[in-house]
């Protein structure tokens, strides 16, 4: 089977972002290992880049946790590169440092500033555990506003665009959330009022009908990229990590079932 080239696809929706020049540098690796052209395609928003991989438009892609869990059998994963070595991070609500708001029960009538709807850390996750929480995300806030990105989610808030926002934490090993979107943010000041369990890692995954001799090259060049000196630098800078774990990490089945759990209950209508 020919195939002239191989194409990645992910998310960037920031404009002036590097991303697509370090992933570039990535994907020029990637072609030289496999012998075949590596392209990268460049999705708006999470929804469109699983469209183009279950339509067969794109083959390997950096999906974050609600795209993958949402294409399903479409995509068989590859691994994950760890961030920092741990393979889950939060999902966490946070307010600049001024703020008045102390509790969730302080958040009625508030803007929820949001990334994207298929962003686990910054929608899915915060919405699904205030409902658990007996708080109905569709009704307790004034306004809902996505911004397309966690760092432009964390900019919102900076700015006053929204009162409250979802994004991503990551915490140590007692459980104290040390860093997050906003951590890449200069002068961002905020405070988070609250965090939601563990979110497992993005997922590099290859769409479905895909050779498997392909898939295996396509591995053994990320393995690769992990582990040469050379190239470790490249990955840690597009994925904050170097570690390639292979196959799917824990946690995804107890996200696809709060996720069924969520839609059935129509908190995302």
């Amino acid at each position: 089977m020919t195939v002239p080239r191989i194409v990645f696809g992910l998310v960037v929706n920031t404009p002036g972002s590097d991303l697509p020049a370090r992933v570039d540098r990535l994907t020029t690796m990637m072609a030289a290992h496999v012998g075949v052209e590596v392209s990268r395609f460049d999705a708006l928003t999470y929804e469109a880049l699983a469209t183009e991989v279950r339509e067969g438009r794109v083959d390997v892609a950096w999906l974050p946790p609600i795209v993958f869990v949402r294409l399903a059998d479409a995509v068989t994963p590859l691994g994950s590169i760890m961030r920092d070595g741990k393979s889950a991070y939060e999902a966490a609500l946070v307010v600049r440092s001024d703020s008045k708001l102390r509790t969730i029960d302080g958040l009625r009538g508030t803007r929820a500033g949001w990334v994207d709807p298929w962003s686990a850390a910054g929608f899915v996750l915060p919405r699904v555990k205030l409902a658990l929480l007996g708080v109905d995300p569709r009704t307790i806030f004034r306004t809902e506003t996505f911004h397309g990105s966690h760092r432009a989610a964390m900019k919102a808030l900076a700015e006053g665009a929204c009162d409250v926002a979802g994004t991503y934490a990551q915490a140590d090993a007692d459980g104290k959330v040390t860093a997050g979107a906003w951590s890449e943010i200069e002068g961002a000041d905020v405070r988070v009022l609250a965090t939601f369990g563990a979110i497992p890692p993005d997922v590099i995954g290859v769409r479905e009908g895909y050779p498997a001799e392909l898939r295996e090259k396509v591995l053994d060049a990320l393995r690769a990229a992990c582990t040469n000196e050379a190239t470790r630098p490249i990955v840690r800078e597009i994925f904050n990590g170097d570690e390639l774990r292979e196959g799917l990490a824990s946690g995804y089945e107890s996200l696809r079932s709060a996720l069924e759990m969520a839609t059935a209950r129509g908190l995302f209508d």
